[in-house]
């Protein structure tokens, strides 16, 4: 709304009631507007760029995508850090959910997820292994034990009998 017709008679009144007035406020704001809209758009794009390596983390399910998003947000702006995430977010080792489906193919790290062979680990410096002295699966061990339950009186004769027959049948 245009007043100046109505203030002509008053010039201090008229020049703050222009100030003022929507019109001559709009007019200021044409002119920032487009200039505010582009340094918003300009801002936006530089966010989603900044935060590149998060987000495609985020994409793609990796294991530590929240470090990731820690680390572009507080360190990204040397760059290194940033190229460093980006490659970081690359290189999740994808495992398929399903038993017979694909692991994302035979490059990078998927060459150690598609390895689904048992390996033999070997004792590399010869130690004996550990066997309890009376070993139970032994059969000798087992009725040596039985007797001594047998004459320290934890067992009757009875029981003696059908764990004895039990141990020599088999």
């Amino acid at each position: 709304m245009n007043l100046r017709w109505i203030l002509s008679g008053f010039p201090t009144a008229a020049a703050t009631v222009l100030a003022s007035s929507p019109a001559w406020a709009a007019r200021d704001d044409q002119n920032l507007g487009a200039g505010t809209a582009a340094i918003a758009v300009i801002m936006l794009l530089a966010a989603v760029v900044y935060e590149l390596p998060a987000i495609i983390a985020f994409m793609r399910g990796h294991p530590n995508r929240w470090l990731i998003l820690v680390l572009c947000t507080a360190l990204a702006g040397t760059g290194v850090v940033w190229l460093g995430c980006l490659v970081w977010a690359f290189m999740a080792v994808h495992i398929s959910k399903e038993p017979s489906g694909s692991n994302g193919g035979e490059s990078g790290l998927n060459l150690a997820a598609n390895d689904v062979q048992k390996v033999l680990i070997e004792n590399p410096l010869g130690l004996a292994q550990l066997q309890s002295p009376l070993s139970p699966s032994d059969p000798v061990d087992k009725l040596e034990r039985l007797k001594r339950l047998f004459d320290d009186g934890a067992i009757d004769r009875a029981q003696f009998e059908r764990l004895r027959a039990l141990i020599i049948g088999g």
